[in-house]
């Protein structure tokens, strides 16, 4: 693929059900594990989905913080019984040396969306993009819907963020798929959208093929 490291962002809509608070898609959790387990180094990281974003946008950042962490041990039992040796890194903990650590003692990395506590929203597409800037990496989207819709159809790649927004549930608290696209597109950062609740788009994403939309710099020549 010409990336060292395998950069995976798991959506909160995708690994929930958004709309209904504390709802968790155990089935596709448990295939998304046996998708990406034969790959390493790779870095996980997932969204707050209907638990973090539920809590987040009633303000309450302890409950936001429960409810978090009750997420990730759900992903992380999954993740161990399907024989991934991942390890938890809550993203108000998050450095880029940590997560050297990690891989540096054979783990996978799963660093999740978090609040600080002064209340600040950590958002996990953010921590994504960075990693994929400072690793030179393509970062994977995996998400519920096939990619970037311009004008009614999935676009193949996307280099401008001036693209109709998408909807998202009514407690997302980190912008939804514009904000995401005007980040990776700031940075500079390639990134690969696509719908991870496909059987076997998750292997293919990981594997090097192009599914979804690309969404890259102008002046990006990888």
């Amino acid at each position: 693929m010409g990336f060292t490291y395998r950069i995976i962002k798991l959506g909160g809509s995708l690994i929930t059900n958004k709309n209904i608070p504390y709802s968790y898609n155990e089935e596709i959790v448990r295939r998304i594990a046996r998708e990406i387990r034969q790959f390493y180094p790779l870095i996980v990281i997932h969204g707050g989905g209907s638990f973090g974003h539920y809590e987040a946008s009633k303000g309450d950042k302890i409950k936001t913080v429960i409810a978090m962490q009750e997420l990730n041990l759900k992903i992380m039992k999954i993740f161990y019984n399907e024989g991934i040796k991942a390890f938890p890194l809550p993203g108000r903990f998050f450095s880029i040396d940590t997560v050297k650590r990690y891989l540096q003692e054979g783990l996978v990395p799963v660093i999740y969306g978090d609040i600080t506590e002064s209340g600040k929203i950590i958002s996990g597409d953010d921590i994504a993009i960075l990693l994929g800037k400072k690793f030179n990496s393509r970062v994977f989207f995996a998400t519920d819907v096939d990619g970037v819709f311009i004008n009614g159809r999935v676009a193949k790649e996307v280099n401008s963020p001036f693209i109709d927004d998408l909807s998202s549930s009514s407690f997302d608290v980190t912008g939804g798929m514009k904000a995401k696209i005007q980040k990776i597109l700031e940075n500079c950062v390639e990134a690969l959208i696509f719908n991870g609740k496909i059987e076997g788009n998750i292997y293919k994403a990981l594997e090097g093929k192009n599914i979804g939309t690309l969404v890259r710099c102008k002046n990006d020549n990888k």
